[in-house]
């Protein structure tokens, strides 16, 4: 027994030029929804870029906003070295205002925190950099937190009474770490202003910050003049 197949309508040529036609119509379907899906990426990952580069260029502000600072830190330390050594000889200098801290204010990172998959669009190379620049402005958030904590401590020594040993060796402590800080804080700056150049981020000033009268009177003179 043979069998025969049913022959189309209008003929095979006709029935080959539809299945071309709806082939070429899938395909074209498929192209056209894989290009949306591009577009679409490429506009998720413009404007994460866009977040991440104001968040670091803010960052970047704060950052520098504060190093002025580091010269009145300077000053102030020099201060109470003074004011320990005259401890040691048993003089006690008053002093002429609360020994105060430098001005700081923490980093934004929810831009990068919440990127979800959408970093993972990012070249390899730069996914590397913005992922250093955070991690370093993470690293010197704690820095700049352990400095801050540690001026809070010295200003338990603004009492007005002589010093026992016990308190000469703590302020020498708090003292010890203040300096440190204060070396460090400039070329950790600097490193992450050559980590974030080749990503194109600027710093961004805040111009709404308040500043305390404490702030100012950092700046000013602790001890009479020898």
């Amino acid at each position: 027994m043979r069998f025969r197949l049913p022959r189309p309508l209008h003929g095979w040529r006709e029935f080959a030029n539809e299945i071309v036609i709806v082939v070429i119509g899938v395909l074209l379907a498929l192209g056209g929804a894989q290009l949306i899906e591009t577009i679409h990426s490429r506009s998720e990952l413009a404007n994460f870029r866009e977040a991440v580069d104001h968040e670091l260029g803010r960052d970047l502000g704060i950052y520098q906003s504060m190093m002025p600072w580091r010269a009145c830190v300077t000053r102030r330390t020099r201060e109470l070295e003074r004011f320990v050594a005259d401890a040691r000889a048993g003089r006690h200098d008053p002093l002429a205002r609360p020994i105060g801290r430098p001005f700081m204010q923490t980093f934004y990172f929810s831009a990068w925190d919440e990127k979800g998959d959408v970093a993972d669009l990012l070249p390899l190379d730069q996914r590397i950099s913005y992922g250093e620049v955070y991690d370093e402005f993470r690293e010197n958030e704690k820095v700049l937190l352990n400095e801050r904590d540690a001026w809070r401590s010295l200003a338990q020594f603004e009492q007005p009474l002589p010093l026992d040993v016990g308190s000469q060796l703590r302020l020498r402590e708090l003292l010890s770490r203040v300096e440190q800080y204060n070396e460090v804080t400039p070329g950790n700056y600097e490193y992450i202003v050559t980590l974030a150049r080749p990503l194109g981020i600027h710093p961004i000033r805040d111009t709404v910050v308040q500043h305390v009268p404490s702030d100012m009177s950092f700046c000013q003179p602790l001890l009479r003049p020898e």
